[in-house]
Parts: C-alpha cells; structure tokens; sequence
C-alpha cells in the first residue's frame, strides 16, 4: 500500500467539499477519480500531498517523495522552461523529461512565451523529473490537442511501467480514465457518493474494451448526477 485514506472531510466556508471519504491506493496502482468539475477532487489531491490539512480523519502515505502535476501550471514566470524543471531535477534528467514531453525547442522559453498546452506539458515534465514513488496528476492533459494528449498518456503509461511508481488521476474524462487506469472511482459532490470500477491491467485492453469501460463510467456519472438534481 502506497497511501491510506480513512473517514477524511473537508469543508470550506461551512461548505462540505470531502465527507467521510475512505480509499487505498497500492503500490504501482493506476487510480482515477471520476467527477464533475467542483466535486472535491483537486481538494483531495492537495491532501494526500500534504498541501492540505483534513478537518477530520487520517492520512497515511508510505512513500518518500510524491510528485505533482497541478491543473494550473505553477511554472516560475522568471525562470526559463529548462530552469524550472532543475529546480526538482539534475540538468540531464530534465532535458531528457523535456524532450519526452516534445519541447525541445522551448528549452530557453520563458511561461509567457508558451501556448496553454505547452505550459501543461512542462508541468507534466516537472513532475516526471522529480521522479517519486507516487504521482498525483489534476487534469494533467487539458488543453491539448487530442494527437499530443495521447502522446502524454503513452508517455506516462511507459514511464510508470517502467519505473512501477503507484499514480492518481482526477479527471472528468471517462475515456481518459479507463484508457489510463486499472481501478476508476466514481464520485459524486463532496464524495458522498462513490462508486468503484476495477478494470485489470490497462495494457491488457484494446480500445474496444476501453471504449466499453468509458461508457460504463459515463453512465455512472449520469446515475449520479440524477441523484443530486
């Protein structure tokens, strides 16, 4: 087991976003939670990473270093693209993560000479050079086109098959999570519905078969959804 959840709750402002939420996450595991946008996904991820304080329950984490790839870049603006991934990383793995994630030439860019999309994928790079026993990713594949998004999960799929690290997707995307992930979560606002998928092993699917799990977890959503209307 690489993390524990046990009975967690969070609330903002008197306003529920986590309540009595339990999961475990086991090494080299792909998760996904599954929800609509302002459900309390990215309020978990700040958890397990220890950004955020629960207001209630424990959290476990049995792994040294946790990488994370933020919904919002958080590059340094005064810093180069190369320059913010050394910040975690020495020079050589951080020009390799940058050329895996196809940015070579904006080596020596600064964050306001990047598209959107590419600011996303230095984030993505951020965190594969700082390298970790988990990673956690929030909506890591926004913004880009559908060619390079594809590129970015084969990216992950092959570096986390190699390296065995256990990783958490939040998504809204059901195609994404079932292309990605051995286990899916379900989850309604303030997590007080949930609804566990297990898929097996992604690299045993084809795209028929992900396409079958997508539209499983679609329903799901619409299931629950309904309830909350």
């Amino acid at each position: 087991m690489i993390v524990s959840l046990r009975d967690i709750s969070k609330a903002f402002d008197g306003e529920q976003v986590i309540s009595g939420l339990s999961i475990d996450i086991e090494k080299e595991e792909f998760v996904s939670i599954l929800g609509s946008s302002g459900c309390g996904k990215t309020t978990l991820l700040r958890i397990i990473a220890g950004l955020l304080k629960p207001d209630s329950g424990e959290v476990k984490r049995f792994c040294e270093k946790v990488a994370f790839v933020f919904q919002d870049d958080r590059l340094i603006p005064w810093k180069t693209v190369i320059s913010n991934i050394t910040a975690v990383s020495q020079q050589e793995v951080a020009t390799s993560c940058i050329e895996r994630v196809g940015l070579r030439e904006a080596l020596n860019k600064y964050p306001s000479q990047l598209s959107g999309g590419m600011k996303k994928r230095v984030g993505l790079a951020r965190a594969l050079a700082f390298g970790g026993d988990l990673l956690l990713m929030d909506e890591p594949f926004g913004s880009l086109d559908v060619v390079t998004k594809e590129k970015m999960i084969e990216l992950v799929v092959e570096l986390r098959n190699k390296s065995g690290f256990g990783a958490l997707l939040v998504t809204h995307d059901p195609f994404e999570a079932a292309e990605l992930s051995s286990r899916v979560i379900v989850v309604g606002k303030a997590f007080r519905t949930v609804k566990e998928f297990r898929f097996g092993h992604p690299e045993k699917r084809d795209l028929s078969d992900n396409m079958n799990c997508a539209q499983s977890l679609m329903e799901e959503l619409r299931t629950i959804s309904s309830q909350l209307e």
